[in-house]
């Protein structure tokens, strides 16, 4: 008897953001339930150790469920194209409240991406070799409206790129050292500036002052 196939979909977007994502729809997991976020909260000098994400996944129950439930989804069930959902979205974001986990999980964001050409999507992650081993080992290619944004680990160290997928670079300044730099993220909406939403012919650095 042939396997019936197990029709999957991610259902738990996140609509109600506030501050400068309001307005704004995602697709996340939890940074509680993710090896390599534990690990850099740990990081002395990382921006990690402030992780605001941290601090609203214990504060509401209810979002850290539904977060922890995309993870059981998307770490361990390989979902088809036809059962990713149709968004009515121009930009989307990939993580806002944790990162990638396994290649499982950039395969289902690149199907994701690939089920809705019409929406760009903005994937924010501080594990790209994750990506370059899910391209290499399954042979996936990125999606033309995906964006991935490189998350500098460090506070007021931006992260040096060694992948040719990685289209800008995110970095958090304190305002001790942000007078170094263009601060060019921060006191806007994102989805009225769509700075990280749109592409570049070359790699993007975008600035952040620490809230």
């Amino acid at each position: 008897m042939k396997k019936q196939e197990v029709r999957l979909t991610i259902k738990e977007f996140c609509t109600n953001h506030s501050g400068k994502m309001e307005g704004m729809i995602s697709i996340s997991t939890s940074n509680l339930d993710n090896t390599f976020c534990a690990a850099h909260k740990k990081c002395e000098g990382s921006i990690c150790e402030k992780c605001y994400a941290n601090a609203m996944c214990k504060r509401y129950s209810n979002l850290n469920k539904k977060l922890i439930a995309n993870g059981l989804l998307l770490k361990k069930h390989d979902i088809s194209i036809d059962n990713m959902p149709i968004l009515n979205t121009l930009i989307c974001r990939i993580e806002s409240f944790g990162d990638i986990d396994n290649t499982i999980q950039v395969k289902n964001y690149f199907t994701l991406c690939k089920a809705n050409p019409s929406t760009t999507f903005a994937m924010w992650t501080k594990n790209p070799s994750i990506i370059q081993k899910a391209i290499d080992e399954l042979g996936i290619e990125k999606p033309n409206n995906l964006i991935i944004i490189l998350s500098s680990l460090m506070l007021n160290r931006t992260a040096t790129v060694h992948y040719d997928f990685v289209d800008k670079v995110f970095t958090v300044y304190d305002k001790e050292h942000s007078d170094k730099v263009t601060i060019n993220c921060g006191a806007r909406n994102c989805a009225t500036c769509r700075r990280c939403y749109t592409k570049t012919t070359e790699t993007e650095y975008i600035n952040e002052l620490l809230k």
